[in-house]
C-alpha cells in the first residue's frame, strides 16, 4: 500500500501460454499444466482497480473476437476446485482475496452466510448484487497534522450524493463513524488525536461493506525514516490480522461542511 509523498512530507514538516509446436508433451508437462491457474489477476493492490475477469483458456484462439466462446463458468468452476476449505474463516479471506480486498470482511462474511457458507454460490450472488451498480467517489483534497492531530478533508467528486449509510472505518478500531451524505461538490473534515506509534489506516465504505475513495493514514511525525520503511510497515498491516480489542483506539470525528 503506497502512501503518497505529502502524508509522510506533512508529518515531518508538522512534527503465459503453453502451446506446442514440435514434439507433442510428456504426461508430466501436461499434468503441470491442468493445475488451477488464479482466475483473477493478482497485480492488482488491495486499495485499487475493478475486478477483473478470469483470464481465457491456452488453447484459446485470439483470432475469434466471440466473447461467448470464452467459458467463464467453467474456468470459476476450476478455481474453486482448487480451494477446498470449510472454515469459514478460511472461506471469508479466500472471498476476500477473489474480490481483490474490495470489501471489508463483514461484508464477505454477509454474502457468505446468505450462501450457507458456499464459496462458489456467495461470489456469483456478489457479482449479480454489484451488477450495473456504481461506487460512490471520494477524493483526500487536503491533510495536515495540527499539533497533536491529523486533519483530512474528503470531497465527493462524483455526480451523485453519497448514499446513506456510508462509513469510516479501520481494521484495528472498534468504532465506525457514519459519514454525512455528501452531495457532488460538498466535503466533510475528519480530525483523530495522534497517540500511538502505530500507522492507521481508514476507508470509506458503502453500506454494504465496499470500499470506495482515497485511503486515510495516521502516522506520527518521526516514527518511520523514509517513505520506504512506512510503506513496509503498511504492507505487514495489511495482510496481519488485527485485533481491534488489543490495539490503542484513537479518538476521532468527521464534521461535515457545506461549500
Amino acid at each position: 500500500m503506497d502512501i503518497g509523498d505529502n502524508t509522510f512530507d506533512s508529518q515531518q514538516t508538522g512534527g503465459g501460454g503453453g502451446g506446442g509446436g514440435g514434439g507433442g508433451p510428456s504426461q508430466q508437462q501436461t499434468g503441470q499444466q491442468m493445475q488451477c491457474d488464479p482466475v483473477f489477476d493478482s497485480s492488482h493492490g488491495p486499495l485499487g482497480g475493478p475486478i477483473p475477469l478470469p483470464a481465457p483458456p491456452q488453447n484459446y484462439d485470439k483470432g475469434r473476437s466471440n466473447a461467448a466462446d470464452i467459458d467463464f463458468d467453467s474456468l470459476l468452476l476450476q478455481q474453486f476446485s482448487c480451494l477446498g476449505t470449510r472454515d469459514h474463516e478460511d472461506l471469508i479471506e479466500q472471498f476476500h482475496s477473489l474480490m481483490n480486498n474490495q470489501m471489508n470482511k463483514d461484508a464477505a462474511r454477509f454474502f457468505l452466510e446468505m450462501s450457507n457458507w458456499n464459496l462458489q454460490t456467495a461470489v456469483g450472488c456478489y457479482l449479480d448484487f454489484c451488477n450495473g451498480q456504481t461506487l460512490p467517489s471520494m477524493k483526500l483534497v487536503q491533510q495536515q497534522p495540527n499539533g497533536q492531530q491529523m486533519a483530512w478533508r474528503l470531497q465527493n467528486i462524483g455526480s451523485e450524493t453519497w448514499p446513506n449509510g456510508c462509513y469510516l472505518m479501520s481494521n484495528s478500531q472498534v468504532r465506525r463513524l457514519e459519514v454525512p451524505s455528501l452531495r457532488p461538490g460538498d466535503t466533510c473534515d475528519v480530525v483523530a488525536d495522534i497517540c500511538t506509534p502505530e500507522p492507521i489506516v481508514w476507508r470509506l465504505c458503502t453500506p454494504y461493506g465496499e470500499y470506495f475513495g482515497d485511503s486515510l493514514c495516521l502516522v506520527a511525525p518521526g516514527v518511520f525514516n523514509s517513505h520506504e520503511e512506512l510503506n513496509q510497515r503498511l504492507a505487514q498491516l495489511a495482510v496481519t490480522e488485527q485485533n481491534p480489542a488489543q490495539c490503542p483506539q484513537v479518538n476521532i470525528v468527521i464534521s461535515e461542511r457545506m461549500e
